[in-house]
């Protein structure tokens, strides 16, 4: 928003701080007029002695009662010409405060106290001018009310001494009162701007959640919504008028389903899980943050349809076959030619030669049918079911079945019973690409590889470790690039596709550089507890 415009919003916020100021101030008028025609009816007999004019300070009193009761009307039903008005009001006191000052005889503290409380008001809800004519009619008030006394024989010259100490206090009032006013506006100024950006980023952020797809539910500790978009409604199958209304909802009325899931098992930082209702036609996937907000504990759930994570991982395969096409071309016309050479040698050649050859073009046919295979399983629209997966009993049965030849090479280092959230065809298969791969990399004189499991307070980790050479520096922006290999006889295809299997399952796979010899393979994925 542009500064011009803030202006007159944060003008128009002074107007009304200072029309409520000068509402509470004529509340304030009329409050002290009242008091004091009690005080004088239950002190009547002792003031009648002390008091000058005892019958003009009473009907005094009771005229500024009904000029301030109408006064006060005025300003609470007639908000136009507020300036006006209260310019007015502080005139009335004027005159009311030295009609008081002239029936006691003279300024007294009581007097005086009320009239510097009046002068700093002004200073308040008047313009600067306007305030200044406040204080030096007042001022004029209490001195030359004096004279007028001498007039009439009911007062004299002796308190004039009084009425100058009176009117330097009123100046040295309006001093401050204008220096604490050009603060106050200036406060004022800057809190009616802050209050704009406030309202502005709100309203971005409002918007931002009405558009975005994601669903965002946000509760606090008793399970009540603060927080629910138009997405989130959608699929937990809420009707929209519930996300914007100003009070907070208990979601046991509006998702019973949900928040009776929510009752079996509490909330923990990074925990994922899959919800599906009969409120709503969707199977939504569910991540869980806790949100730092001062004296209150939040909790944000991220709600994204299961179906559209799995179109998204199979769009980006898609898109990455479409740019793998020139690759696989020359990936399949390179062992294409040696078939076709090796079958012209054969032509011509002995027994022992074709027997070569012959060899020659198998190990090529194997090289293209591999391709072709490592190709079509990424191209493959398979969807992902990510269940709880105990991994001491699937190490025990990966093993088993699947690396039996390989068994007695690998060391498995997992010292506490944990549990991962993953596709099990998946993570199977990943982990026999990433075992292999480790085996045929590792240095001869190695009897083993490592495959260590171990946790963090968030994240769980599968760390598969050889002693081999590891890989070089130069190589490693490029290792999870499509047919990028260093063996001879590979595709370049397997961690590619391993690292794509575990974004699928909002996992990673990164390679993690040792210190020594070897390389490390890590998958990382939230820790199910």
């Amino acid at each position: 928003m542009p500064m011009n415009t803030m202006w007159p919003a944060a003008a128009s916020s002074l107007q009304q701080t200072i029309y409520r100021l000068g509402t509470l101030y004529s509340v304030y008028r009329l409050s002290l007029a009242l008091c004091l025609i009690v005080i004088f009816i239950f002190t009547a007999e002792r003031h009648a002695l002390t008091f000058l004019h005892s019958t003009l300070y009473f009907d005094s009193l009771i005229i500024f009662s009904f000029v301030s009761f109408i006064q006060l009307l005025s300003l609470k039903f007639f908000t136009r010409f507020v300036s006006e008005q209260l310019f007015a009001i502080f005139l009335a006191d004027i005159l009311f405060l030295s009609t008081l000052t002239f029936a006691l005889g003279g300024p007294s503290l009581s007097i005086s106290l009320l009239f510097v409380i009046m002068v700093f008001s002004a200073n308040f809800l008047l313009k600067k001018n306007e305030a200044l004519i406040v204080t030096l009619i007042s001022i004029i008030a209490v001195i030359y009310q004096q004279f007028v006394g001498t007039f009439f024989d009911v007062s004299n010259l002796n308190n004039i001494s009084n009425s100058a100490l009176l009117a330097f206090l009123f100046f040295l009032v309006y001093g401050l009162g204008q220096v604490s006013i050009q603060r106050f506006r200036v406060l004022e100024t800057i809190n009616s701007l802050q209050s704009l950006e406030l309202l502005k980023l709100q309203n971005i952020n409002r918007y931002i959640l009405e558009q975005i797809e994601l669903g965002y539910l946000v509760l606090d500790e008793n399970y009540r919504i603060v927080v629910c978009n138009p997405a989130a409604c959608s699929l937990l199958g809420i009707a929209p008028l519930y996300a914007y209304a100003h009070e907070q909802y208990s979601l046991i009325k509006f998702q019973k389903e949900l928040f009776d899931l929510l009752q079996e098992k509490p909330l923990e930082e990074g925990q994922r899980f899959q919800f599906q209702s009969n409120q709503s036609h969707y199977t939504v996937d569910i991540r869980v943050q806790k949100l730092i907000v001062p004296h209150q504990a939040l909790t944000l759930l991220t709600l994204e349809d299961s179906q559209k994570i799995n179109q998204k991982v199979q769009q980006l395969k898609l898109a990455s076959l479409g740019q793998l096409s020139a690759s696989i071309a020359h990936e399949i016309r390179n062992p294409l030619a040696a078939i076709a050479q090796a079958n012209e040698l054969a032509l011509d050649a002995d027994a022992e030669q074709r027997l070569m050859l012959n060899q020659m073009i198998d190990r090529q046919s194997q090289r293209i049918n591999q391709i072709i295979q490592q190709t079509l399983d990424m191209a493959k629209n398979r969807k992902t079911i990510m269940s709880d997966i105990v991994l001491e009993h699937f190490f025990k049965d990966l093993f088993k079945n699947d690396l039996a030849d390989i068994q007695n090479q690998i060391a498995l280092h997992l010292l506490k019973p944990l549990i991962v959230q993953f596709d099990e065809s998946q993570l199977r298969q990943v982990l026999i690409n990433l075992i292999r791969n480790a085996i045929r990399h590792n240095a001869e004189d190695a009897h083993f590889i490592q495959v260590m499991v171990h946790a963090d307070a968030q994240h769980l980790y599968i760390d598969v470790i050889d002693f081999g050479e590891g890989i070089a520096r130069q190589n490693l922006a490029q290792l999870f690039q499509p047919f990028f290999t260093t063996e001879i006889n590979g595709t370049g295809l397997g961690l590619y596709l391993s690292q794509s299997i575990c974004e699928a399952n909002q996992a990673k796979l990164m390679y993690i550089e040792q210190k020594q010899k070897g390389a490390c393979f890590r998958i990382e994925c939230p820790l199910k507890t």
